[in-house]
């Protein structure tokens, strides 16, 4: 009997070493992953309100009106579509505006006269160091189409604001226009900036224009200044500058009447005064005061004319939120 548990164990062993060596193991079963691809969606730009505000500014000329021969009331909006595109609209009334002392019945120029209205219209593309835009300006008298252009590229950086207007009115002309900072150098909180004004007229009208006491039909008017600003002080939420401009050549060529060649030559000093409040984070009121000194030379045919210097005044104040 153990012989015979012996062989049967034996061959027992036997059998499982042979299917081992002749039954091949199974192979493992891999599941298959699938990889979905994620696809990031933008979402469209929104155009959204960037910033709201208004201004009031008064401009007026020693010898005219007592308060302002211009005051201008504003209303500025600013959007923007996405990180690219600016957009800002602004709506002004103006008045003359003069108090009388009605002596001697004489009540020539008091109170408050419309004089005029403006709405500016623009858009602006905006890149890394610079922006271009599109601008419509609608007045009364004159419509026009400009083109601003800005650049910034650390301490140095400038504008530029080519144009040309239409007249609306008979007898009046149109005229390519331009005004421009082209170079500004900043270093620390000073600034050092030239500056340039130009009008040249396309003689298409025959309106004469009173300038100092003369009338002229205008063929060009040019301007150019160094101007130099400087911060005086600041605090974490109010700010001080001042600015001063020499206008080291201004002049205004046209046929003087009767048809006679002039110019007038204006040589002026000016200085401003500005500062801003923020009241909190978001909301700003900012203003200034300007002050010109003007020495005027004027020439008619090959005569000197005497004409009297001048001063002007501008006061501007105004609030802006910004969202």
């Amino acid at each position: 009997m153990k012989k015979l548990a012996l062989l049967l164990a034996a061959l027992s062993v036997a059998s499982v070493s042979y299917a081992k060596e002749v039954m091949p193991e199974a192979a493992p079963v891999v599941e298959e992953v699938v990889v979905e691809e994620v696809v990031e969606v933008k979402a469209a730009p929104v155009l959204r309100v960037t910033s709201i505000g208004q201004y009031l500014e008064i401009d007026n000329t020693s010898g005219n009106e007592d308060v302002g021969e211009a005051v201008h009331f504003a209303n500025k909006v600013g959007l923007a579509l996405g990180d690219n595109w600016a957009f800002d609209l602004m709506a002004r009334k103006t008045w003359s505006a003069s108090v009388d002392d009605y002596y001697d019945n004489d009540t020539k120029g008091s109170g408050m006269k419309s004089a005029g209205h403006r709405i500016d219209l623009q858009a602006t593309r905006l890149f890394e160091n610079f922006s271009v835009g599109l601008r419509w300006r609608g007045e009364k008298e004159q419509d026009a189409i400009f083109l601003p252009v800005t650049y910034n590229y650390g301490m140095f950086s400038g504008w530029i604001e080519p144009a040309y207007y239409f007249a609306n009115v008979d007898k009046g002309q149109d005229y390519f226009y331009v005004e421009a900072e082209p170079v500004q150098l900043s270093y620390g909180p000073v600034q050092l900036a030239y500056y340039v004004e130009g009008y040249e007229y396309t003689g298409d009208g025959d309106e004469f224009a009173e300038v100092k006491g003369l009338n002229v039909l205008k063929e060009s008017e040019w301007a150019h200044q160094v101007r130099l600003r400087t911060k005086l002080y600041s605090t974490d939420n109010f700010r001080l500058g001042a600015e001063y401009r020499y206008q080291f050549a201004g002049e205004i060529k046209g046929m003087v009447e009767p048809n006679v060649e002039g110019t007038l030559e204006n040589n002026r000093h000016i200085a401003i005064l500005n500062a801003a409040y923020d009241v909190t984070e978001n909301l700003t009121i900012d203003g200034y005061y300007r002050y010109d000194f003007n020495k005027y030379d004027a020439e008619i045919g090959n005569q000197s004319v005497s004409v009297d210097d001048d001063y002007y005044g501008e006061f501007y104040v105004g609030w802006t939120y910004r969202f």
